[in-house]
């Protein structure tokens, strides 16, 4: 990517919608309430959004004015100094239990939605996206089940690691790194 040019302005904004989307690409909030938290008005609020737009930091999801920040904006954030250490499955971890509880699997499905965004867009050859979406597959089925086993979402998480160290998707990495507690 070409070296991003953004005023301050715009800096706040993207700064701003990280912290409301605790810098997950899956979570989607309007770009007035993003612009209301700065004391924006709406048109200061669509144009702050349509440049960070156009570089690639954000993409709209509604008609209405839904945004949610993508995996280079949370990049561009961090560089900005935002949420050192934040992710998406809010610092859940798997543990040792043999069962996973129910803030667990919220965590997990967080990072399951992401990654099935992303999936398309990661680079990975034909093998390596069919162990990914299997991998995918293994944890839903888990999810699932009334009991889900710890030990096979953690095995599934491993693999999925493994993927994503090849694809270089830094954010899906490190969310999947703090859910196996690495």
């Amino acid at each position: 990517m070409n070296q991003i040019n953004i005023d301050e302005a715009e800096q706040k904004f993207l700064l701003e919608l990280f912290e409301q989307t605790k810098g997950s690409s899956a979570a989607q909030v309007s770009m007035f309430t993003v612009g209301a938290a700065l004391n924006m008005d709406k048109n200061a609020s669509k144009r702050s959004a349509e440049t960070l737009m156009s570089w690639d930091l954000i993409e709209i999801r509604t008609l209405s004015g839904g945004i949610a920040i993508t995996a280079e904006g949370v990049e561009e954030a961090r560089k900005l100094g935002a949420g050192a250490g934040s992710d998406s499955a809010g610092g859940i971890t798997l543990g040792n239990a043999p069962v996973a509880d129910e803030a667990v699997k919220a965590g997990i499905e967080k990072i399951v939605t992401l990654l099935k965004h992303q999936a398309g867009n990661l680079g990975l050859n034909f093998d390596d996206l069919s162990e990914l979406l299997a991998d995918l597959r293994t944890i839903d089925a888990q999810l699932t089940s009334p009991k889900p086993k710890t030990a096979i979402l953690r095995e599934s998480f491993r693999s999925l690691k493994n993927i994503l160290e090849k694809s270089g998707a830094k954010e899906s990495l490190a969310q999947v790194k703090g859910l196996l507690g690495e």
